[in-house]
C-alpha cells in the first residue's frame, strides 16, 4: 500500500497525539509514585500503579489502529515521498517520553528495593532482640506438679 491519504495522515496524527496525552500522563503518574513511595503511602502508590496500568492498556487499543497506519506510512516515505514533519515530531517526542518514563520507573524500582531490604533488616534486627517462644519453652521446667497445682 503505497497511498498515503491526507485522511491517513490526518488520522495518525490524531492517534499519535492522542499517545502523545496518555504517556504525559503515565509520566506524571511514574513521578508521582516516587513521591508516594518517599512518602511510604503505599495506598496511593498501589493506586497510582492502576491508573497507569488503564493508560498503558488505552495506548494498546490505539496500537491496534495506528501500527497499521505507521507501516503504510513508512511504506510511502520509503517509495520516495515526502516525510510528514508532524507525524514524524511525535513519534520522536513519544519515543523521548517513553525512555523519561523507564528511567523514572527503574529509579522507583530502586526505591522499592532499598525499603524493602531497609525493612526486612529492621525486622531480622528486631526478631534477633527477642527471645522467641521456642526459647522460652525450652527454659521452662518440665515438671508435672507446675501444672497440677491446685489453687
Amino acid at each position: 500500500m503505497s497511498n498515503f491519504s491526507s485522511a491517513d495522515t490526518e488520522r495518525l496524527l490524531e492517534l499519535l497525539g492522542r499517545e502523545h496525552e496518555l504517556y504525559k500522563k503515565i509520566q506524571e503518574l511514574t513521578q508521582e509514585q516516587a513521591t508516594l513511595l518517599a512518602k511510604d503511602d503505599i495506598e496511593e502508590f498501589n493506586n497510582a500503579l492502576d491508573r497507569r496500568e488503564e493508560l498503558i492498556e488505552e495506548i494498546k487499543g490505539l496500537h491496534q489502529e495506528s501500527d497499521t497506519l505507521m507501516q503504510s506510512y513508512t511504506t510511502f516515505v520509503k517509495n520516495g515521498n515526502e516525510k510528514n514533519d508532524g507525524i514524524d515530531k511525535l513519534k520522536g517526542e513519544i519515543r523521548e517520553l517513553i525512555k523519561t518514563c523507564v528511567k523514572l520507573n527503574d529509579e522507583s524500582i530502586m526505591l522499592m528495593r532499598e525499603k524493602t531490604e531497609d525493612q526486612s533488616r529492621k525486622i531480622d534486627e528486631a526478631s534477633s532482640k527477642r527471645k522467641g517462644i521456642g526459647g522460652y519453652a525450652q527454659s521452662v521446667p518440665n515438671t508435672p506438679e507446675m501444672f497440677d497445682k491446685k489453687s
